[in-house]
């Protein structure tokens, strides 16, 4: 083949070995062309797959944008839950068996002449308006508080000390302490400086419950320390 003599047993088996070698490197190239090829092919069909799946979303979310909620359904609750197309027909409603048959209905039929007696005109009852519950009503300020107030007797008034409205500090100026969170003290009996510093433990964790505050915040902002020099400062300059 390459000008060697065959006979030569050790040529023919480099001849050999050559060979293979050729076909292998023949075969290895075949191989990597193919798999660029499929390769090729299944990223064009994920790229294809890809844009059918973006286009589908994008015809469900035009969907549900498109969906609009009649106006009547949405001011009246109280209409019947079936469609004019969805309405039975008197056809289709079950009558008992043997409700009708041999039953005789009495009628009565005026003498002729007779004068036909009025019909007084009977109104339909007006419907009474249903007051709904919302969620926002339990979530309003006024509810808030209320609910806070009815657990001021878990409170240890007697270790922090009692307040009036007459009493109250601006419990603002303690860092953390804002107007809502502020009214919400107030609804729970603690208007001054004074009450705050006395908290322990324990009042804070309860308080903290109560007023339904971030965990562990009262502490983290230092209400207590807070509240102490704001008490010794005010004081301290009245006298």
């Amino acid at each position: 083949m390459f000008g060697l003599d065959p006979s030569n047993p050790a040529i023919a088996v480099a001849e050999l070995f050559i060979l293979l070698a050729l076909a292998a490197l023949v075969g290895w190239g075949l191989g990597r062309l193919m798999l660029s090829g499929q390769i090729k092919t299944l990223r064009s069909t994920i790229a294809s797959k890809e844009a059918e799946l973006e286009e589908c979303r994008r015809s469900k979310v035009a969907g549900a944008a498109g969906r609009v909620t009649p106006d009547d359904a949405a001011a009246d609750p109280l209409l019947p839950a079936f469609d004019q197309d969805e309405t039975p027909d008197a056809s289709e409603v079950p009558v008992p068996a043997g409700s009708l048959s041999g039953t005789t209905i009495p009628v009565e039929v005026p003498p002729l002449g007779a004068p036909i007696p009025e019909v007084p005109t009977v109104l339909p009852p007006m419907p009474v308006p249903v007051a709904a519950t919302t969620p926002l009503a339990d979530s309003s300020e006024a509810a808030v508080l209320n609910r806070i107030a009815a657990r001021a007797h878990e409170l240890n008034f007697d270790r922090i000390g009692r307040a009036t409205a007459a009493d109250a500090d601006d419990l603002k100026d303690i860092v953390g302490i804002g107007p809502f969170l502020e009214r919400k003290l107030h609804s729970l009996g603690i208007y001054t400086f004074r009450q705050i510093a006395n908290f322990t433990k324990e009042d804070i964790n309860k308080v903290n419950e109560i007023i339904e505050f971030f965990p562990g915040r009262i502490e983290r902002d230092n209400w207590v320390d807070q509240a102490q020099g704001f008490y010794e400062r005010k004081y301290r300059a009245r006298n």
